[in-house]
């Protein structure tokens, strides 16, 4: 159940973990050189998808679809970030100012196309944040239940929370997405980025624009940050759906 808040297609062509190309399954197109490109909406639920080439257990490269095509990700970005196989899963640890971001991505199918699954902040005693913290520290989740649900708003997903009071969490900046959103249910948007935010009065100061398109609740920060409420009638959100935790 989720805590309320206050305001304050590879293939393996063999066993040796290495994926090849991505199969027609997946709604790509196979160009003359054999090369094989995607529609980046034809992965269900509207998730990024990444593929890790994993050899002896250890993964040795890590991709994600953008544009089509599968882009290649540093593997350690500077020593910050590292990889870890388990089972069908992928695990990045991730280090922050305030401790570590650890990410679980799953290849449910065995097709060597991954999602982000989870993700959970763990915040150290010796954080070089300045005391800027963010404040959840359980695991969060990129899919949905039936259930009350804590669920990942970030750039480049499509949020969707299912029955229940969820709590949408951001955590960082992008054009954001919520499919669903009610406040009818008890549905939330918490901001918990750990950025210094210190109420809702802060978070309305960045606010540049709010506009209902006829279909969509949105809200600009500017031109590089969006929250879109889809389907969502402006009676139908306001400040009391809204908590603001770091």
């Amino acid at each position: 159940m989720s805590s309320r808040f206050d305001d304050n297609g590879g293939r393996r062509s063999n066993d040796d973990g290495i994926f090849h190309d991505i199969n027609d399954d997946h709604g790509g197109r196979r160009d003359d050189d054999n090369s094989f490109h995607f529609s980046d909406d034809s992965f269900s639920g509207n998730h990024k998808a990444f593929k890790f080439d994993i050899s002896d257990g250890q993964v040795t490269a890590v991709y994600e679809l953008k544009d089509g095509s599968l882009k290649s990700k540093s593997l350690d970005d500077n020593g910050r970030k590292s990889y870890t196989v388990d089972g069908n899963d992928v695990i990045r640890t991730e280090t922050k100012p305030f401790g570590t971001e650890i990410t679980r991505y799953s290849d449910g199918n065995d097709d060597g196309i991954y999602f982000r699954v989870s993700e959970q902040w763990e915040v150290s005693s010796s954080s070089s944040s300045n005391g800027i913290v963010p404040k959840i520290t359980d695991t969060i989740s990129f899919n949905f239940t039936d259930d009350d649900d804590l669920i990942a708003v970030r750039s480049g997903e499509h949020s969707h929370g299912g029955h229940g009071a969820d709590d949408f969490i951001f955590r960082e900046g992008g054009h954001l997405h919520i499919d669903d959103f009610s406040a009818q249910q008890g549905d939330m948007l918490v901001f918990d980025t750990g950025l210094g935010l210190r109420s809702k009065e802060h978070l309305a100061s960045y606010v540049s624009h709010v506009h209902h398109d006829g279909d969509d609740f949105i809200v600009n920060f500017g031109s590089d940050v969006s929250i879109t409420l889809v389907g969502v009638q402006p009676g139908e959100i306001s400040w009391d759906d809204v908590s603001v935790l770091s």
